[in-house]
């Protein structure tokens, strides 16, 4: 497996071991985009018994270097955590759900940094950062309405370069 896709999986690994943040949020709504058989996660239509929901999504890389030193690539890439509510009182599902994810989040030294990739152990940090929250637009939610909130989790990760290059001549 990919170190991409090691790294999604282990953080929802962190959020699941988390009795309060399971508690809180049903398994049917931990929204996980790496299966191989669900191509559509989105539920078409929300039920109070589908939130709150919470989401893993990728945002991409913040920096990418293929040359990091003579025989290292850095790649930073940010997860975030999407939370839907569907309520409108912040003490109710808002703050309990972001405060049991960042204690889930808090023993990612040991989970993440034991990753690896080829043999390789390729996670050096991950953060919590750039947290952003609002009232959804439940036009473009799902007619999901009340407190939403993204927050990112960068991860720089430190992989050989010669074992990418590598990577070219692997069968899939």
């Amino acid at each position: 497996m990919d170190p991409f896709s090691l790294t999604y999986n282990a953080l929802w690994d962190l959020a699941e071991a988390s009795a309060p943040l399971t508690a809180l949020v049903k398994p049917g709504n931990r929204v996980k985009t790496n299966s191989l058989t669900v191509r559509d996660y989105a539920k078409p239509s929300i039920l109070a018994s589908d939130l709150p929901e919470l989401l893993l999504s990728t945002m991409g890389s913040n920096e990418t270097n293929m040359y990091y030193n003579s025989c290292t690539t850095k790649v930073q890439r940010t997860y975030t955590w999407i939370l839907s509510t569907g309520d409108f009182r912040t003490n109710y599902l808002l703050y309990p759900v972001q405060f049991a994810l960042l204690c889930a989040m808090a023993d990612w030294q040991a989970a993440l940094s034991a990753l690896e990739w080829n043999n390789v152990r390729f996670i050096k940090l991950a953060q919590l950062v750039s947290l952003s929250e609002g009232i959804s637009n439940p036009e473009t939610n799902r007619g999901i309405q009340g407190w939403s909130s993204l927050w990112g989790c960068s991860v720089e990760m430190y992989l050989p370069t010669e074992l990418l290059r590598a990577y070219n001549t692997q069968q899939p």
